[in-house]
């Protein structure tokens, strides 16, 4: 199907039909599991521990799978990789459907789960929008972002009506299915791999750095980056580092937030509401960090991101009273918003937009085992201690060191 003609610039077409596909598939996985934990612990009799291997699964399969996905997404039709990640999560939602055992359930999850979720997800949608922006790309890569807040919003409370409906089983298949034909439906007909020159026409703003072969941006464009090359690229690791020691400690501080303010006092009906703010500031930061990314030195965003981010954590070593929670809640939330856009632009920025997929997929070991370290951490801080403090503040101190690592990143200079 040719939507080239007219006066929209095809890219932000791509980028809806991405951010589409990446919703649905982030929203039912990542914030659909905990509707699933009440009703499987209920008819398998285990505990909400156990059932948690579940989610641990699906993070352990994302990260198998993503840097071979990654390359995949450097090398195919990106439609045929969403439509393949689609087949393969519908496929596992079905098989699960059928399960009654639990470990072959976690199997199912980590090999099949994973690899769609990997392959129809987030690594794949940032790796296609990079590749049809260039002076745009921080404003589209914030927008793609916004997947997870809005995958959250709009696909909780489908899942809740069909599990009361239908059963959680039942529910399973339907969702895998539906979300698969659309998935198929939409990346065939509107995901392309990147602009050719008839899509620039008239979009020059648009320009990817190939069509600018003298700046010093359009080396880093068209480099082929390989593992072996990667392992020996001093940007690599200071990238990993230094975006996936902020990463997981706004993972730990995530799935510990809830429970934080109803240790300091708080209703469950106050704590709800600072994690609202906090959601909606997180989606303005994403937008925002987003759109400042295409005129200022990304390196300087990570720093005010992380800096947002250690006043989150002064915040909560302070415990104010609700109102100044709120207050704070709602403008430092941003920093967990601001760190996507951040990491995915600095990515592209470094590596070039032909090999996004590539070096996303290659990190993405590293992040999610950072995640779970940081995540178990900061249970076990509560564990020995009844608070979480000493978590906050050794966050605090990986703050700081997140942004000296950015800092000392090399990046090309600026295009215009």
């Amino acid at each position: 199907m040719d939507i080239s003609k007219g006066s929209v610039y095809q890219g932000w077409i791509v980028l809806a039909a991405c951010f589409f596909c990446a919703m649905l598939v982030i929203g039912i996985t990542f914030y659909g599991y905990q509707v699933f934990v009440i009703p499987v612990t209920q008819e398998f009799g285990v505990s909400r521990a156990t059932v948690s291997y579940a989610y641990i699964a699906m993070l352990l399969g994302v990260a198998g799978w993503s840097p071979f996905v990654g390359r995949a997404i450097d090398r195919l039709p990106p439609q045929y990789v969403f439509s393949f990640g689609a087949l393969a999560f519908a496929t596992g939602f079905t098989l699960l459907s059928f399960s009654d055992d639990l470990t072959h359930m976690f199997l199912i999850i980590l090999l099949l789960v994973g690899l769609g979720v990997s392959s129809a997800g987030g690594l794949v949608a940032n790796a296609v929008v990079s590749k049809w922006f260039m002076k745009r790309r921080g404003r589209a890569l914030g927008i793609a972002s916004v997947t997870s807040s809005a995958g959250g919003f709009v696909m909780v409370p489908v899942v809740i009506w069909l599990i009361e409906a239908y059963g959680w089983r039942l529910t399973l298949p339907i969702l895998g299915w539906g979300a698969a034909l659309s998935i198929i439906l939409v990346s065939l007909m509107f995901i392309r791999a990147r602009p050719e020159q008839h899509h620039l026409a008239g979009f020059d703003e648009f320009a990817e750095a190939s069509d600018m072969p003298e700046t010093v941006s359009a080396a880093s464009e068209s480099a082929d980056w390989t593992l072996p090359k990667l392992a020996r690229e001093r940007n690599f690791w200071l990238l990993v580092l230094g975006a996936g020691l902020l990463l997981a400690s706004d993972q730990a501080i995530m799935t510990s937030k809830y429970p934080f303010f109803i240790d300091i006092g708080l209703s469950p009906v106050q704590a709800a509401t600072i994690i609202s703010s906090m959601t909606l500031s997180a989606v303005a930061g994403k937008l925002i960090i987003g759109y400042l990314a295409d005129y200022y030195d990304v390196r300087h965003l990570f720093a005010v991101v992380a800096a947002f981010h250690v006043g989150l954590l002064v915040m909560f070593l302070w415990q104010p009273g609700f109102a100044s929670l709120l207050g704070f809640a709602s403008l430092f939330g941003a920093a967990v918003g601001g760190i996507y856009p951040v990491w995915s632009t600095l990515t592209a920025k470094a590596f070039g937009a032909p090999s996004f997929g590539t070096v996303f997929g290659l990190m993405a070991p590293f992040m999610q085992v950072m995640a779970i370290v940081f995540v178990r951490f900061i249970g076990e801080v509560h564990s020995v201690t009844g608070t979480y403090d000493v978590a906050f503040w050794v966050f605090l101190a990986t703050s700081a060191v997140a942004s000296f690592l950015i800092y000392a990143m090399r990046l090309p200079s600026r295009t215009g």
